[in-house]
């Protein structure tokens, strides 16, 4: 299989005392998945959760079982124990083979918590950050994943690209377009699949309007059907293959022969070029002289916190 059919579920998210109603989304969007013909169905961010220390439910067999039920691969979000420090939780991001066998999990890396997890009610629990880059093997190829607002950490990306990964996938988390992030958020992750030669794919959490004013104090522009714009997009090293802010399942076709042939291909002045970027490009690093960047962030690093 060199081509794969790749979905992004982004749609409401329930908190607070509705909040299970969120796998019982996820489970009917496997439905739909498998009667589209996808082969990964990608969810945002803890979603379909637990997202509080306090309630917390089973996801994990269930999305197994549906996954084995409709023949779909699915990345989905939760909160698990930090085997290192009990009453702590890690962000992660599970995934699933087509036969509902994990195939291995992302636990969030940065940035160091607190971070913005003990915001309010509807999320809430003691983040702590991980320090793992795991590429997963899929029949397909190589799966990464990088959580949210580590987008705009390039070097994340890039150690996944070094150990293979083919597609990388960025689930966010909340108010992305309200805060006015989607421009920025969309370029980093287009220029993520650029300068790593792969494929990405972003979505959020979708939220009524009264829940997103819960958690910013303020009235937003809703979507069509009354929630929280979406950022769904899917990029390639050569150009968006599909964008929506709207809810449901944004699906594109990911050509991985592509990716691997933009990787081992040398570039060449040819008029025009069979390509839209430029080919070949990791293997121009100097490994050699990073020690430099290394040694600029411990230098650089108190006086930017403080700052």
């Amino acid at each position: 299989m060199t081509v794969i059919r790749l979905g992004l579920a982004q749609v409401e998210t329930s908190f607070g005392d509705q909040e299970q109603q969120n796998l019982v989304r996820a489970l009917d969007l496997v439905r739909q998945a498998g009667e589209r013909g996808v082969d990964l169905l990608a969810f945002a961010e803890n979603f379909p959760g637990p997202f509080t220390e306090a309630n917390r439910y089973e996801v994990a067999e269930p999305m197994a079982r549906a996954a084995r039920e409709h023949g779909v691969a699915l990345a989905y979000g939760t909160s698990l124990p930090d085997p290192h420090r009990p009453g702590s939780f890690n962000i992660t991001t599970v995934v699933v083979d087509d036969r509902g066998e994990e195939r291995g999990a992302y636990r969030r890396t940065h940035p160091v918590g607190p971070y913005i997890y003990r915001d309010s009610p509807e999320w809430n629990f003691d983040y702590v950050a991980a320090d793992d880059f795991p590429v997963i093997d899929m029949p397909w190829g190589k799966l990464g994943i990088s959580i949210c607002s580590e987008v705009h950490l390039p070097e994340v990306t890039r150690i996944l690209a070094l150990r293979g990964a083919e597609v990388v996938l960025y689930p966010s988390g909340l108010l992305i377009d309200e805060l006015g992030y989607t421009e920025a958020w969309q370029t980093l992750v287009h220029a993520r699949a650029i300068e790593n030669h792969l494929y990405t794919a972003t979505l959020v959490n979708l939220m009524s309007r009264s829940v997103a004013e819960q958690f910013a104090g303020e009235s937003f522009e809703s979507s069509g059907p009354g929630l929280t714009r979406g950022i769904g997009m899917v990029a390639s090293p050569e150009g968006i293959l599909a964008r929506s802010p709207e809810p449901g399942i944004l699906v594109a076709e990911l050509d991985l022969e592509r990716t691997r042939y933009l990787r081992r291909t040398t570039e060449e002045l040819i008029v025009p070029a069979p390509y839209r970027t430029i080919p070949g490009h990791l293997d121009w690093r100097r490994p050699e002289l990073y020690g430099a960047l290394l040694e600029a962030a411990r230098e650089a690093a108190p006086s930017a916190r403080q700052g």
